[in-house]
């Protein structure tokens, strides 16, 4: 069914002649009596009667005029609705992110996409790196964030962030006063560190392997807060990103170490995946953020 057939017939009905249809929609006489026998031949019925001085609309002709406008308008309706783009950004966009960095950067994020875009519901996966690139690569979510490096297969990444991981230890811990901590001194601890999940956890290993050690990893878990209490309780060291060191209450100390263990975040997505207009929104919008917090960063 044509849209524009229906609105030729409105256009009909309403001014009760076809030659003035056809000088409002701007088309001749023969083109709009042609596309209206169509519409009749579709739907199977007369829908006017027609001779030299007017035109009559049948009973069928009615009911089809009165629904004719209902079609319209709903039509109009979504033409604004598609030329106004704020309007779709409502809906569901799914999003798995390492509890550690959700705890560290989202909330502001989120209160941010709550002002601008209040008819968008994220939906939240707390998952290890490594499982949110499974369920990024599955298409379970839209989207996820990760500590690179994770596999590219198959996906887009967009850095957002960029800083260091730092040796944490108890107050009163002998290297909590050095300025810089080698690994090859963390051969003797006891590790706390995030699950086999978890990116860093493979970092710290590949750390300590190259300082010629394996670490003694005696207890694991996907909880920041439980590493942190641990540590605190001089239970163990462990390896974390400073921004979630810098915001933590427990009484612990941070120093720096040898090697470097970067902490890369970058935004995924699964390449050639349909995203719909609110998902866009919040990948632009969290790019955005990310980037006012790098810049932040750069000028401290």
């Amino acid at each position: 069914m044509d849209i524009k057939k229906i609105y030729y017939f409105v256009e009909v009905v309403k001014e009760r002649s076809f030659s003035r249809a056809a000088r409002n929609l701007f088309i001749s006489q023969p083109m709009l009596s042609k596309a209206v026998r169509q519409l009749e031949d579709e739907f199977g019925s007369q829908l006017l009667e027609r001779n030299s001085k007017s035109v009559r609309v049948t009973d069928v002709g009615k009911l089809f005029y009165d629904q004719s406008l209902k079609v319209l308008t709903a039509y109009m309706e979504l033409q604004h609705l598609l030329d106004d783009k704020e309007s779709l950004a409502q809906g569901e966009v799914t999003i798995s992110v390492p509890s550690v960095i959700l705890t560290i950067f989202f909330p502001p994020f989120f209160s941010i996409l709550e002002k601008e875009y209040p008819n968008i519901r994220l939906n939240l996966y707390e998952a290890g790196s490594y499982t949110v690139y499974d369920n990024v690569f599955s298409g379970t979510v839209d989207m996820g964030v990760v500590m690179m490096p994770v596999p590219m297969q198959d996906i887009d990444a967009y850095p957002i962030l960029s800083d260091q991981c730092v040796l944490i230890t108890g107050p009163d811990h002998p290297l909590a006063q050095k300025p810089c901590v080698d690994i090859s001194e963390l051969a003797n601890e006891n590790f706390i560190v995030f699950n086999d999940r978890f990116v860093l956890n493979d970092m710290i290993r590949q750390a300590c392997n190259s300082r010629g050690f394996s670490p003694y990893i005696s207890y694991q878990s996907s909880l920041d807060s439980f590493i942190f209490n641990m540590v605190s309780l001089n239970q163990g060291i462990t390896i974390m990103p400073r921004p979630l060191v810098e915001t933590s209450s427990h009484d612990i100390r941070y120093t720096n170490i040898s090697p470097k263990i970067p902490w890369d975040l970058a935004l995924i997505v699964k390449k050639n995946r349909y995203l719909s207009h609110a998902a866009l929104q919040v990948v632009q919008s969290m790019l955005s953020y990310f980037e006012t917090l790098s810049m932040n960063q750069r000028g401290r």
